[in-house]
């Protein structure tokens, strides 16, 4: 039986881009959650959908919503869980008196424009502190058979859990000061002070493992939802961790805590980007056979069938900013070193993947061997109309596309496609229309579901064996996950105005048009 990768790149297929958080639904508290991502993989999948993408799912601090920034490579957000299809939720008395006094609370949450991220999670904490309190009086001292089963999750992920539900104990226990400033011994990770606080408070430490046991079972179930709607589900690998996360503070050998990722100058800006993300130091990486990265591909591949790999070029050269630097500069300065580096990445993730299917996120400033290689090694790159050109500056048929790619109209850190259509230049208009319709005109096309259709038409008659548009561009609206080079609430927060069922009525004509489409360019 062929493998996902081999099904894929065999076949022809479309995906649609819709962050969790973004899936609202009639029981949601107003983000998202994993009974959402069930309902929704539901629906595309019935338009015809074959891959649902999602944003990553790892947990982030208190007022950071931007997900490439977060606590742990590998830990969900507890934001995440469905709270009233927890066992203990429903079997507790005072977590079932909480979850009703938060109603007209929960109410307004659903109602929100915007993900409301901070209030949700906090309340959700709350509920499922009660939840772990009749967890720990019914089944830890019984030794329940659900008890064992949570026992049975926290040996199978130890190379993580355990040092991310310490990390999530002292960063409530110091009241979020980074690790920075604790005492020594647990700033320094030193094995008595850490050992000393797991036996103090183990039963706190364990709470964050019991978050993650239940965060774990609703996205398995999730994928479940997934397979029975003829769905893949497409996850998210983020090239780094905030220096403030427990990967950092727990296995530092791997950073180089002096120096900051960022990017090199592109569309987005003029002098470069400087995430503030710790850079990795590569040649302890290498000595340790990339053991860090192992376990994220591995992770990765337990939860979805496809999987992005965010920043792709930073596995060959690293742009890193040194202490105090305006400017920054690539971590390998040799093109064969910067090959030879990428190389054996690749070939570790194509060796750890068991089958599923890597992309990687080749955008911004590329070197062509990055693409060449590739497609050597068939994984997919991304191919996204607007920034696809011939060398004459004329935008590329996307027939030409390679089939070893994945085409789009936009991703999470551009304008829909309505946006960049109404927005452009009207002279690239009219080249961009001419190439879609083989029509000369002064640009003046405006965008409606014809204009929809044609672009749509476009992209799923490429080469590409694998085609995505995000939730945003099939519906026709404007609305924007995230601006890169800013910061705000309307970053990271998009939400769909409408449920399921209601979309299906609203877009009515928009969703007909895109699952016709579908079945006549054979993606469906």
């Amino acid at each position: 039986m062929p493998s996902v990768h081999e099904e894929l790149l065999a076949g022809r297929s479309n995906g649609i881009l819709m962050p969790v958080s973004a899936m609202k639904t009639e029981h949601d508290w107003g983000v998202g959650d994993f009974s959402s991502l069930c309902e929704w993989v539901g629906f595309l999948g019935r338009l015809g959908t074959k891959i649902v993408q999602i944003l990553p799912l790892q947990e982030t601090a208190p007022g950071q919503n931007c997900p490439y920034s977060a606590l742990s490579a590998f830990a969900i957000d507890p934001v995440y869980i469905d709270v009233q299809q927890v066992r203990e939720v429903q079997y507790a008395p005072a977590a079932r008196q909480l979850v009703q006094d938060l109603q007209g609370d929960i109410t307004a949450w659903r109602m929100s424009r915007k993900a409301p991220f901070k209030a949700v999670k906090e309340a959700k904490m709350k509920v499922l502190w009660q939840a772990y309190q009749f967890f720990l009086e019914h089944d830890v001292w019984q030794r329940s058979a659900h008890y064992q089963a949570f026992q049975a999750y926290c040996a199978a992920n130890k190379s993580w859990l355990r040092n991310y539900a310490l990390f999530r104990a002292l960063k409530e226990f110091y009241r979020w000061q980074t690790w920075l400033d604790w005492p020594t011994g647990l700033k320094e990770f030193n094995s008595d002070a850490v050992d000393a606080f797991e036996t103090k408070y183990r039963e706190y430490v364990d709470f964050f493992s019991y978050l993650q046991w239940q965060a774990d079972l609703q996205l398995r179930g999730a994928k479940l939802c997934a397979q029975k709607a003829g769905v893949y589900l497409f996850g998210d690998i983020p090239f780094g961790t905030n220096l403030d996360s427990a990967e950092v503070w727990s296995e530092r050998e791997n950073f180089r805590l002096d120096h900051s990722v960022g990017a090199p100058p592109d569309q987005f800006s003029e002098k470069g980007q400087c995430w503030g993300l710790p850079a990795y130091d590569w040649d302890y990486m290498q000595r340790s056979g990339l053991a860090l990265w192992k376990r994220k591909i591995r992770r990765a591949v337990e939860l979805y069938d496809l999987f992005r790999l965010d920043h792709l070029v930073g596995f060959y050269r690293t742009y890193v900013f040194a202490p105090g630097d305006e400017t920054g500069h690539f971590d390998v300065a040799e093109e064969q070193a910067q090959i030879d580096r990428g190389y054996n990445f690749l070939r570790m993730v194509l060796d750890s993947a068991g089958g599923a299917m890597p992309v990687g996120e080749d955008l911004g400033v590329i070197p062509n061997y990055v693409r060449r290689m590739l497609v050597d090694l068939k994984i997919p790159g991304y191919k996204v109309l607007r920034w696809e050109r011939e060398d004459n500056g004329y935008y590329r048929e996307p027939r030409h596309y390679p089939s070893v790619s994945l085409a789009t109209t936009s991703t999470h850190d551009t304008e829909s496609v309505r946006g960049w259509w109404e927005t452009m230049p009207q002279y690239e208009r009219a080249n961009m229309w001419e190439m879609i319709s083989a029509q000369k005109t002064d640009g003046n096309v405006p965008f409606d579901l014809n204009t929809q259709r044609a672009i749509f038409y476009r992209v799923l008659t490429s080469g590409s064996a694998v085609t995505m548009f995000s939730w945003q561009d099939v519906i026709g609206t404007l609305d924007r996950i995230n601006v890169p080079g800013t910061t705000g609430d309307e970053n990271w927060t998009y939400r769909s105005e409408y449920t399921p069922a209601e979309a299906g009525e609203v877009y009515k004509e928009q969703l007909q048009m895109y699952a016709s489409l579908l079945k006549e360019t054979a993606r469906a």
